[in-house]
């Protein structure tokens, strides 16, 4: 069972999952909510307001453009240095934007303009709680 000190969790609200994210903060699945823990503040939504879940893993796509872009300015070299050590560096810069952007979890909630974004350590694990505590709260809302 996840440990629950810190969360100011009610008495009846079990507790599916807590996980570390990548910066350091932290995540919590519940049966009624999910919790974003960081150091300046608590972010509480409630599976009611969430209208999607996304998991995003690693574009490949931009990562091979991001490579092509390395080659393209590693050959451009030899030609113009400036301008090839451009893009160097912008092929770099997008493959690091690429890699830190990688297994993030995205949750649509209702009535704000930008999705919460989380970058949990075990994706799979923190994902799969999710979708099932957001099931399993809609289908006690369906019930009722």
């Amino acid at each position: 069972m996840p440990n629950r000190s810190g969360l100011a969790l009610t008495a009846d609200e079990r507790l599916r999952y807590r996980g570390d994210l990548r910066l350091g903060d932290e995540v919590a699945v519940t049966d009624d909510r999910l919790l974003v823990l960081r150091p300046d503040d608590r972010l509480s939504i409630g599976y009611d307001r969430i209208e999607e879940v996304s998991h995003e893993g690693f574009d490949w796509f931009l990562g091979l453009l991001s490579a092509a872009l390395v080659a393209f300015g590693l050959y451009g070299l030899t030609r113009n240095p400036a301008l090839g050590a451009f893009f160097v560096l912008a092929g770099l810069w997008s493959a690091h934007r690429s890699y830190r952007h990688r297994d993030r979890v995205r949750i649509h909630v209702r009535d704000e303009a930008k999705p919460v974004t989380v970058h949990p350590t075990a994706v799979e694990d923190c994902f799969a709680a999710l979708e099932s505590a957001i099931d399993a709260a809609r289908d006690d809302v369906d019930a009722a």
